[in-house]
């Protein structure tokens, strides 16, 4: 909600000046903000990732149930349709479902934002979860405006084991005396400034999404995984505390509305995410108390 309300605001202040929209959108008791929220359910639920176009809203096609074990499949014709096709040999009798796949990776999280429901038979395990610098730290409004996606941290289950995904954590855990810093670019006219990111003397303004790989060759490297690690392991403690502080609440409000058909996948979610949450934390205390335990990462830290 706090994502969509930020996207209906941007929205507003970049079409206020339209005529069009002043008109049919902004006038008094005009779009409000849950009207967006409603638009983004019908995008959400209605639309497809296309290998090309991406996510795309495709009429007919929408109509098309999920199952894990889809009998169908979609893919862009060289005419820049969506042809809706059977595997090679297949055949379905007279009057059978024909079904196609959501997303046979999309965690459950995503599922049920997104459709409403949970495919009970799909094995996916995945959490993202926002990221946020600490306020203490004097480079945080810098960090998250040269950052050039949403900061986030995927955890995901991947061959048996959970491994993570977090791009800005790398951003996150570097200052002033590790070698970054932040500047500003101006137009000789004085019209306009740039702000450019900085990794041991060198531009990286495109790269703030590649500083574990900028990292690789610090002579300190092993302190900077060391530092996403901790960091990512609060965080990690921080949504767990959430989610077992508001158990009692959430049973409470589940029992007051039993027959909503999204109350078992609600549930569902909530031990799933738990679940995750605490096998990465395990793991990773595991990490760190291997990493303080290494003679150079010691020496590092020294």
């Amino acid at each position: 909600m706090v994502a969509l309300s930020r996207e209906f605001e941007a929205l507003r202040e970049k079409t206020a000046e339209i005529p069009w929209c002043q008109n049919c959108w902004w006038v008094p008791n005009g779009l409000e903000f849950m009207d967006y929220v409603l638009v983004d359910a019908w995008y959400r639920s209605r639309s497809l990732e296309l290998p090309n176009s991406g996510e795309s809203m495709i009429p007919c096609l929408d109509m098309a149930n999920h199952s894990n074990e889809a009998v169908a499949f979609y893919e862009e014709t060289d005419n820049n349709d969506v042809a809706l096709l059977l595997p090679h040999g297949a055949k379905l009798a007279a009057g059978s479902e024909v079904t196609i796949s959501y997303g046979a990776s999309k965690s459950k999280a995503e599922m049920i934002f997104s459709y409403g429901f949970i495919d009970g038979q799909s094995t996916t395990k995945e959490i993202v979860l926002t990221l946020d610098t600490s306020p203490d730290d004097p480079l945080r409004k810098a960090k998250l405006a040269a950052f050039s996606s949403v900061p986030t941290v995927r955890i995901f289950e991947r061959d048996g084991a959970i491994a993570w995904d977090g791009p800005f954590l790398y951003l996150m855990c570097l200052n002033e005396e590790d070698g970054l810093d932040f500047g500003t670019l101006q137009e000789t006219d004085g019209s306009c400034s740039q702000l450019r990111v900085f990794w041991q003397g060198s531009d990286v303004t495109d790269s703030t999404n590649a500083f574990e790989t900028l990292i690789s060759t610090h002579e300190r490297r092993d302190v900077f995984r060391l530092r996403a690690t901790v960091l990512l392991q609060d965080r990690i403690q921080e949504q767990a505390n959430r989610l077992w502080g508001s158990e009692e609440t959430a049973q409470s409000k589940a029992a007051s509305v039993r027959d909503f058909p999204g109350r078992a996948d609600a549930l569902t979610l909530r031990r799933t995410e738990a679940e995750i949450l605490e096998t990465v934390f395990a793991a990773l205390d595991m990490q760190v108390s291997r990493a303080k335990e290494d003679p150079c990462t010691i020496k590092s830290l020294l």
